[in-house]
């Protein structure tokens, strides 16, 4: 019941997902943090089978912070996204990741980005996307209220009103939700909205 999305508003981008560790019909804890903070200003935010999407997004953390310690200059956004896209296709025809991606970004030279990869190694450059069962009501809210050029206020509400929807209308919606954000200032986490304890 995993509920991952993210937007890109004026000089930031901002990632949000949902917090629960559930299997069949137990939920183990509701304070994982699904989003990883793979260099300075880049985030990545996963949904998908537990396992895969420790793995897989720890691989890409270690892959970009090994060529940056290789070369002395990081990877763009866009380029990690293609390398994380070029690996998800590669194992796709051996041992395949079950892990939808999405990718946020600051670069010097092109602002704030955010990046789409699904697990069939589709990429996108989005404005707006969302994965799991939430974003049936994330993406109707951002279709609706999602303009660019948005503050971080604005974003920030937007963000809250899916988040509001989504536990009103999923009969399986998660307590907890995380915020990140990454702007020219770095990656960051921003907030939690907590409706449950920490189990």
């Amino acid at each position: 019941m995993e509920c991952v999305f993210g937007l890109v508003g004026n000089g930031f981008a901002i990632v949000v997902s949902d917090t629960s560790a559930v299997h069949s019909i137990l939920a183990h804890k509701s304070n994982e943090d699904k989003i990883m903070v793979l260099d300075s200003h880049k985030l990545i935010a996963a949904s998908g089978e537990p396992g895969d999407r420790v793995q897989f997004t720890e691989y890409i953390q270690k892959n970009v912070a090994l060529y940056q310690f290789r070369n002395g200059i990081p990877l763009t956004t866009s380029a990690a996204a293609n390398f994380t896209r070029g690996e998800l296709a590669t194992a796709l025809r051996k041992n395949p990741y079950s892990v939808n991606i999405l990718m946020a970004g600051y670069d010097k030279e092109t602002g704030p980005s955010l990046y789409y990869i699904d697990y069939i190694a589709t990429l996108h450059k989005v404005e707006k996307g969302a994965f799991g069962y939430g974003s049936y009501f994330s993406l109707a809210m951002m279709d609706r209220h999602y303009h660019s050029g948005m503050s971080v206020e604005e974003a920030i509400d937007l963000v809250d009103k899916c988040i509001l929807e989504i536990r009103s209308r999923l009969v399986v919606a998660p307590p907890n939700f995380v915020i990140k954000i990454v702007d020219k200032d770095g990656a960051r986490e921003y907030a939690w909205r907590e409706s449950v304890a920490a189990v």
